[in-house]
């Protein structure tokens, strides 16, 4: 999970990602967080262009316009999924109406490797009301996928929202665990690398803060 960024700011992360691909390997890549947005249409030559920087031009990568058209078995043929930032209540509306977030979870929990950058990331905790996305659709349900043992995820993060994010906590009674851009989380096994440049931070349910710095882990 990446904190998000460009792609000189996510390079840590993407680098993870592009290391454990086989040789010749496949990939889905997802950028429907991005639909409706200028940077839709060219989402595909942007991943081009990662594969490029991270020299991993001998994968190949399936850019993903119709969840609904993709069962377990088909996704598993790939070698891992990455899932794009954009908006987070379109993302896991359109994952979730389209049968597809049943299949995700089951790669998972089936070990597949999944990245999810910003909003990709956002999704895979308890709740997803952590951002400033516009909510155009007018969603309601705030739940998200619930892999992380009731972790929540911020992204973007920075020192100034440290109010914001220990009252969030209060207010649900939930943990968080916040990412700065250039900074993510390596998960397997329910323990939490931190990956990148800057510690992640985490309130947990009784309101302590912790910080977890580049190459130190966390139980979830």
């Amino acid at each position: 999970m990446s904190g998000g960024g460009n792609e000189k700011q996510s390079f840590p992360l993407d680098k993870f990602f592009f290391d454990t691909l086989p040789k010749n390997g496949r990939f889905l890549y997802i950028p429907i967080a991005l639909r409706g947005h200028k940077l839709y249409s060219t989402a595909h030559l942007w991943m081009k262009n990662i594969t490029e920087l991270h020299e991993r031009t001998d994968v190949q990568f399936e850019t993903v316009d119709d969840p609904s058209k993709y069962n377990l078995e088909v996704i598993k043929e790939f070698d891992g999924i990455y899932i794009g930032g954009g908006n987070t209540w379109s993302l896991i509306q359109e994952i979730r109406e389209s049968g597809f977030a049943d299949v995700l979870i089951q790669y998972i929990e089936a070990g597949g490797q999944v990245y999810g950058g910003s909003a990709g990331a956002i999704i895979m905790g308890k709740r997803i009301d952590t951002h400033d996305d516009e909510n155009k659709i007018g969603l309601q349900d705030v739940s998200g996928f619930n892999l992380l043992n009731n972790f929540s995820v911020a992204c973007h993060f920075k020192d100034e929202q440290n109010d914001r994010f220990k009252a969030w906590v209060s207010d649900h009674n939930l943990p968080i665990v916040c990412l700065p851009e250039e900074t993510g989380l390596v998960i397997e096994s329910g323990v939490a690398l931190c990956v990148g440049t800057k510690p992640c931070v985490i309130y947990f349910s009784n309101g302590t803060k912790k910080e977890v710095s580049p190459e130190e882990s966390f139980d979830l």
